[in-house]
């Protein structure tokens, strides 16, 4: 028998196919490289099959050579269950008992699993990845394997070789390469795996030497024996042979062709892998396969051969073995794997548990029922007793059930008993058991089912609870059939109707009608009932006695499986007493205990009904909040019993004041709320409140006592001020609160323009914190520069807005929203610890100069302002505070001139100078330049930009830059636009200039260029 290593199926891997004669090593690159959990095998058709990673990867663990055909593997016939367990990438790679690795045509390493790279002294496969073998091996080993990837790659085909490495030990590894395809068919590359085959190679070697001693065993048992001569290609058999066969005596001799020749097409390959496997490795080959007999079925039979004889050279010469026929051990053992197969798949699928126990009770078998039912997992479960399972109060029980087959007195028991789940809850089980018996009939375990019936209990107690409502409900409950004649009764019904319940079984339902509802009323219930299957609602019902009675009625149908009244269930409750109670309270709950006037909740139905009228209508309804003035001081001194008949008498004239279909409510204590309807426009306010004003404050006698109070009132219209009724009545409460503080007895229209207006203006303050805390502002820079020098004197702090829907917006726009509100200080503090930390910047990139910062008055008075401004200096210990100036306008000066300077000099002591901005704006120039330690006054641009064109103007700069001078104080000019501004100031004495003329207000960065440049420039 030898092995035609041409005649190989070519491995296909195109479009994820492999042909079956593909080996371990293509399946495992084909998955690898194309990242495929599963691959097809063979063609479309009833043949084809499936492989998946997980298969792979325990054959190679199993330790199947890697030229083992896939067609060997269990296979299966979907792609779903071919790779319902397959591994991760990973874990494929890294779980081989073998090095393996994929190379690309270059020969760089792309896949290495840890194995491959342990032997190549890297402790991870990343350390491999993408290195050739010049990077991990000597010359002469990488030359080697260079070669071999060549040969692999350009034959197409795959090669193998053995090596001994000698250590500390000898060690054997086997190597076997192949090709590696892309989807079209084109070789990319080369895949190998090497095994340790050393423990393979010592039993091949120890086989050898008893090789001769197997032979002659062999020829002695009652089995086809053959001799094959590997010089000769001749085989030589045993009479048993032929006979087994039912050849004749002319195949005692004949060639291997001959043979080969009986063996089934589908098993020619794999015997000739095994026999070459045999001729070349050495050791016992075993293989099963199917010989044709003379009457041509096939015969299946178990081969077993072994090499005998060797040459001078070690080479094969003789090989014996032996044939036996198996044909009726595969049928029995097909017959008996099917009916295992058959048994188990009733035994897990089974809804009941079957169990066998010991005779502890201790559980020797379960099916996976258990574990479904209890939760607990069946290999946790096996070992243990019942007992452990059961809830305590059953474990009584269940040693009371199964004391007769203890004591033999019966062979089977059964019980039902609660067993404890996994989750902690507990289901009911119908437990039967058998004795299993030994040949004394001692009990040696039992055997049985656990059903589950916790549903059973469960619906058996329902009913023995149903029937117990039943009975002591404390509802009335009465059955009908579907044309509403009694069936059934409870005792409540008899107490409540005073009827016996023989009185009324048999009778109709109409029996109990009071007669205060109509026809219209029970033609409704019945169509209810009908055409949905319940009814619900409240009756009047007539007693055995004639007395009427209220109850609350549920009747239900009850329908059989083919959707057919049988029944009809009502239960009622006598409501009678709280229908009474009801119409008590509710007058309560919407009325005033004092003044019986509308509540708040009722006032609240009344709006909104009004404003559905005025809406209908096209009018206005007016809706007013009063407070009384001068109440607390009577209530306060006369007592509360005076006050609440004081509150009585204003709520008797309010009603008074209103017609029919208006509204009048008390809020609490001394408000109320009033709803005018009908008003045809706003003018009607006036006479109408000015009447109730004159009502209310008219005098009113109690216990003899004379008094007089006034009221406030606001008050809205509606629609024109929406129609939500808490909107309308907080504004009306706002308005109120106008009305008392322009002088009380009075009443002040809601103006929804103005609030709009206020809210806009909050919702601006608002949009500017969210800009300062998310980082939307920023500082930019404008610079000040000597005329006379063309030096620059020193940069202005402006902030920006870098909006993200409006663009870059200046000061103007959105400071104005935030004055005057907490938002003010907060922005004041970011601008000036930003400005000094860009001053420090600027300083350590050797650009000290001056910089202005303007701080709003609020901010200046603000008790925190001087500690933290000694705190920001301090942050920065490096910069000189001289180089720090705060701007103030001329007019924050005026409103307090002293504290103004305390404040000035309390900075002045920590370096940092003032400037008056907006110089000449004011009316207090004189004053400021005298009291005040400032060190420089700013020319406002208004003034500057006009002085060319008026005289007034030019004049107004002259005096100023005089006034200056005379009180030793730097001026400097700002909105300088032209060179002609420029000039003009530079002749009557101001040099310092600040405008666009200069230059505009510029980012850091870029003022940080412009002052390099400048300097250079200059």
């Amino acid at each position: 028998m030898t092995l035609d290593h041409a005649s190989r199926e070519t491995w296909n891997c195109v479009a994820g196919r492999l042909s079956p004669g593909s080996t371990l090593l293509d399946a495992l690159s084909c998955l690898l490289t194309q990242g495929l959990d599963t691959v097809a095998v063979g063609d479309d058709g009833p043949g084809l099959r499936y492989l998946g990673a997980h298969t792979v990867l325990r054959a190679l663990q199993a330790g199947l050579p890697a030229e083992t055909p896939v067609s060997e593997l269990a296979l299966a016939e979907s792609a779903a269950a071919a790779g319902s367990e397959a591994p991760g990438a990973a874990a494929l790679i890294n779980g081989l008992p073998l090095r393996m690795w994929l190379k690309g045509r270059d020969g760089r390493y792309l896949i290495v699993n840890r194995s491959f790279a342990e032997s190549c002294g890297q402790a991870m496969p990343q350390a491999v990845v993408g290195k050739t073998d010049l990077e991990l091996f000597s010359r002469s080993v990488a030359d080697a394997e260079r070669a071999e990837d060549a040969q692999v790659m350009q034959e197409g085909q795959p090669l193998s070789r053995v090596d001994r490495i000698d250590g500390d030990g000898t060690v054997w590894f086997e190597t076997y390469k192949a090709p590696v395809r892309s989807p079209d068919g084109l070789v990319v590359g080369t895949v190998g795996v090497a095994y340790d085959v050393s423990e393979r190679v010592r039993e091949q070697r120890s086989a050898q030497r008893s090789r001769k001693k197997l032979a002659d065993v062999l020829a002695t048992i009652g089995e086809g024996i053959w001799d094959y001569n590997l010089v000769t290609g001749r085989v030589s058999h045993n009479r048993h042979w032929c006979t087994m066969l039912g050849l004749d005596d002319r195949w005692l001799n004949h060639a291997m062709a001959d043979l080969q020749a009986l063996i089934h097409p589908e098993d020619r390959e794999r015997v000739d892998a095994a026999v070459a496997a045999c001729l070349e490795g050495g050791g016992t080959y075993v293989a099963e396969y199917r010989l044709s007999h003379a009457d041509g079925h096939w015969l299946w039979v178990r081969d077993r051969g072994d090499v005998v004889d060797y040459d001078q050279d070690g080479r094969p010469r003789r090989m014996v073995g032996s044939i036996a026929d198996i044909s009726a051990m595969r049928s029995t053992t097909q017959a008996l794997l099917e009916s295992q197969i058959r048994y188990q798949q009733v035994f897990d699928s089974v809804r009941e548990v079957i169990f066998q126990t010991d005779a502890r009770g201790r559980w020797q078998l379960l099916n996976p029922a258990w574990a479904e039912i209890t939760g607990h997992p069946v290999d946790e479960s096996i070992g243990r007793s019942f007992l452990d399972f059961l809830h305590p109060d059953d474990q009584d029980a269940r040693r009371e059930a199964l004391k007769p087959l203890v004591e033999r007195a019966q062979d089977h028991c059964s019980a039902t008993l609660r067993v404890k789940c996994r989750d902690g809850s507990f289901r009911w089980l119908d437990l039967y058991a058998r004795a299993i018996v030994d040949a004394d009939n001692t009990l040696i375990g039992t055997s049985g089912t656990l059903n589950d019936v916790t549903a059973r209990v469960a619906a058996e107690d329902y009913l023995r609870l149903t029937a117990s409502v039943f009975r002591h409900a404390h509802e009335s409950i009465i059955i009908t059939d579907p044309d509403a004649r009694i069936l059934e009764v409870n005792d409540s019904f008899c107490a409540l109707t005073g009827y016996s319940r023989d009185e009324v079984i048999g009778q109709h339902s109409r029996l109990l009608r009071s007669g205060l509802h109509d026809a219209a009323y029970y033609d409704a219930m019945w169509a209810d009932l009908l055409r949905d299957g319940v009814w619900q609602g409240e009756t009047w019902s007539r007693k055995k006695n004639g007395e009427f009675y209220a109850q609350l009625g549920n009747i239900s149908a009850v329908r059989n499986e083919a959707g057919q009244t049988t029944h009809y269930v009502g239960l009622f409750t006598d409501i009678t007493d709280m229908k009474e109670n009801q119409r008590q309270l509710e007058h309560l709950a919407y009325h005033d205990v004092l003044t019986q006037l509308p509540n708040r909740s009722l006032l609240a139905d009344r709006m909104r009904m009004s404003l559905a009228q005025a809406e209908r209508n096209g009018t206005l309804a007016a809706v007013a909040y009063l407070d009384l003035d001068g109440f607390k001081p009577v209530n306060d001194s006369l007592g509360h019993h005076v006050g609440d008949r004081l509150l009585v008498e204003i709520a008797r004239r309010l009603q008074a004041s209103t017609r029919a279909g208006d509204t009048v409510a008390r809020m609490g204590g001394d408000e109320f709320a009033l709803i005018y309807n009908g008003l045809e426009h706003a003018d009607e306010c006036e006479q109408v409140f000015a009447r109730l004003l004159a009502s209310i404050s008219a005098p009113i006698t109690v216990d003899g006592r004379e008094l007089s109070v006034t009221a406030s009132i606001g008050v809205t219209l509606c629609p024109l001020d929406g129609s939500d009724p808490e909107v309308l009545l907080a504004h009306a409460d706002q308005a109120m609160y106008l009305a008392k503080r322009a002088g009380r007895n009075r009443f002040h229209l809601f103006d929804p323009e103005r609030d709009r207006r206020l809210r806009a203006h909050r919702d601006a303050q608002i949009r500017v914190e969210s800009a300062l805390s998310g980082g939307e502002l920023e500082l930019h820079y404008q610079p000040k520069v000597d005329a006379l020098t063309n030096t620059l004197s020193g940069v202005e702090a402006l902030i920006r807005w870098k909006h993200p829907e409006l663009g870059l917006r200046l000061p103007g726009e959105f400071l104005p929203t935030v004055s005057e509100s907490r938002c003010e200080i907060d922005l004041g503090k970011w601008v000036l610890a930003t400005a000094v930390a860009q001053l420090d910047t600027w300083r350590a990139a050797g650009l000290a100069t001056r910089m202005s910062v303007n701080i709003s008055a609020r901010h200046l008075a603000h008790p925190d302002f001087v500690p933290h401004l000694r705190s920001v200096l301090e942050a920065h210990p490096e910069l000189d505070p001289g180089l720090l100036q705060l701007e103030v306008l001329e007019s924050t000066t005026m409103t307090d001139l002293s504290g103004i300077a305390r404040i000035m000099a309390a900075c002045n002591d920590l370096g940092v100078s003032f400037a008056i901005d907006d110089f000449g704006t004011g009316f207090g120039s004189m004053s400021s330049l005298r009291r005040l330690p400032v060190r420089s006054i700013k020319i406002d641009r208004s003034i500057i930009h006009n002085m060319l064109n008026d005289e007034d103007d030019l004049a107004t700069v002259q005096s100023m830059i005089g006034l200056a001078a005379a009180f030793r104080r730097e001026v400097i000019a700002e909105g300088v636009e032209t060179p002609r501004h420029r000039q003009a100031l530079v002749k009557l004495g101001c040099h310092l200039v600040q405008g666009h003329g200069i230059a505009r207000p510029m980012p850091a960065a870029r003022m940080q260029r412009w002052m390099r440049a400048y300097a250079t420039r200059h």
